[in-house]
């Protein structure tokens, strides 16, 4: 399948059951990749529903155009997430049933070398998702001083040997600049111990990915706009890949779910906080052994899912 060869969507099935409760209402797909999930929410409501579809990679909207062109009610447009609101449909006051988030690094984003994204492949230093954006992981890791590099990587890749793997970049970006992924592997490598060089490259290239594309600004960013857009009892669906991304979504959630916030002894509320979602995911929905099977990278994707009142 052309979808298949371009990403591999995680929980198909789970997300679309929990996110379409009117099969001829009007979703949003934020993260609409190669089309996977685009195409089960297309599958799920009806010719009178509509879908309307955005990502911030020009390859991707092309790719996902190609592959749902037989669906007449969808639309794709190229825009990071956290910038909706310039969006027509949206000035001109489209309202939601429900909102997709697939969030992270789509299979065929990985699996290019030229998009710099993975430390298993030698590639220009890039890890950007909008290839036209300014700042790429070139920029990161040859511009940033010693103290910006280890505040990233401890604080977006929660990495215990960010300082020492920072001191050791700007060490050897002074005798010639680090171009490309193997130069960054081997800078971090050099001062890793091979028990650990996995996971701390894996950390490194995550933390220096949420940089470049202001990740997780971006998703809170989104998750508080989704309450405007939602209609009443709307749902949004979110997937997530990392304890940093499943940690956002879940604070959002249990802030936003909760009511008053007084102290137990006041004999009436004064705070007038009243929850505007529900939580409709106590836990987590985890992919099963089976898809795990199929599909390794859904072994750390975690849906959680909200509901507007």
């Amino acid at each position: 399948m052309i979808s298949d060869f371009y990403h591999i969507p995680v929980l198909q099935n789970e997300t679309a059951q929990l996110l379409v409760t009117d099969k001829n209402g009007v979703y949003l797909d934020c993260t609409l990749g190669g089309g996977g999930h685009a195409k089960k929410l297309l599958e799920s409501i009806s010719e009178k529903g509509f879908l309307l579809g955005i990502d911030r990679d020009e390859q991707a909207i092309k790719y996902a155009g190609e592959f749902l062109k037989g669906f007449k009610n969808f639309k794709s447009e190229k825009i990071s997430f956290s910038r909706l609101n310039e969006l027509d449909q949206i000035v001109f006051g489209m309202k939601f049933d429900g909102i997709l988030l697939d969030i992270g690094v789509s299979s065929k984003q990985i699996d290019d070398p030229e998009r710099g994204f993975a430390y298993s492949a030698d590639g220009e230093l890039d890890m950007r998702m909008d290839r036209s954006a300014k700042i790429s992981a070139f920029d990161v890791i040859n511009g940033y001083c010693e103290q910006e590099l280890t505040d990233i990587f401890f604080r977006y890749g929660e990495e215990k040997n960010s300082r020492k793997i920072a001191r050791k970049i700007v060490q050897q970006r002074d005798i010639k600049p680090i171009k490309t992924t193997r130069e960054l592997v081997d800078a971090v490598s050099s001062v890793i111990s091979s028990n650990f060089r996995t996971k701390t490259l894996s950390r490194i290239f995550q933390a220096v990915r949420i940089e470049v594309n202001g990740e997780l600004d971006e998703l809170m960013s989104v998750l508080k706009f989704s309450l405007e857009i939602l209609k009443p009892n709307g749902r949004a669906a979110v997937i997530s890949y990392h304890s940093l991304e499943d940690r956002i979504v879940k604070q959002f959630i249990t802030e936003f779910s909760t009511g008053c916030i007084c102290p137990k002894n006041f004999p009436k509320c004064i705070c007038g906080k009243v929850p505007v979602i529900r939580n409709l995911t106590k836990k987590p929905v985890c992919a099963s052994e089976e898809e795990i099977e199929k599909n390794s990278r859904a072994r750390s994707a975690k849906l959680r899912v909200y509901e507007k009142i």
